[in-house]
């Protein structure tokens, strides 16, 4: 997926473009890109796309309901994903020790091993970052905490219905 705009924020015709909007083009592509690595990715592991997106996020237990806002999941579609890496032997559900209303999801052995395999996987030729040299990985995310730091405070992401945010 191209904008179809050249570099330097020029439209077709001489006509300036903003540049939010070309930095939002330019994200919006190179997430794209992220999606389908990502996508590439967990395909040979026989794991739909929101489970594996899930095992990245469990570093041993979780709460159903964290697990959810940090994926940006309805509660009902972390029932489906906890089914999905239970059916699989990679997660299991506990009753939290201190408060027994609340259910973690922990890993299993196989859930913790696969864990590491897609870390490994994933981010060893990332799409965009290969192309960045240390100091300008290390500058390109100081930017992003910069933009998102505003963000945080005014309250997160927005809510996204039900299922999962892309």
């Amino acid at each position: 997926m191209s904008t179809g705009r050249p570099k330097g924020g020029v439209a077709e015709g001489g006509q300036r473009v903003q540049p939010s909007e070309e930095v939002l083009d330019t994200l919006a592509e190179l997430f794209s890109h992220f999606k389908a690595h990502f996508e590439r990715v967990v395909q040979p592991y026989d794991l739909p796309p929101y489970c594996a997106k899930a095992l990245r996020m469990i570093d041993g237990s979780i709460s159903m309901k964290e697990l959810g806002t940090r994926i940006h999941c309805d509660g009902s579609f972390v029932t489906a994903i906890a089914d999905g890496l239970e059916e699989r032997g990679l997660a299991r559900r506990e009753i939290d020790h201190d408060d027994r209303r609340i259910k973690n999801l922990v890993l299993t052995p196989k859930g913790t091993e696969l864990r590491a395999r897609l870390g490994h996987d994933l981010f060893a030729d990332v799409p965009g970052l290969r192309n960045l040299d240390a100091r300008e990985s290390e500058a390109f995310l100081m930017l992003l905490h910069k933009m998102l730091e505003p963000e945080a405070h005014a309250g997160g992401p927005p809510a996204t219905g039900p299922g999962c945010a892309a």
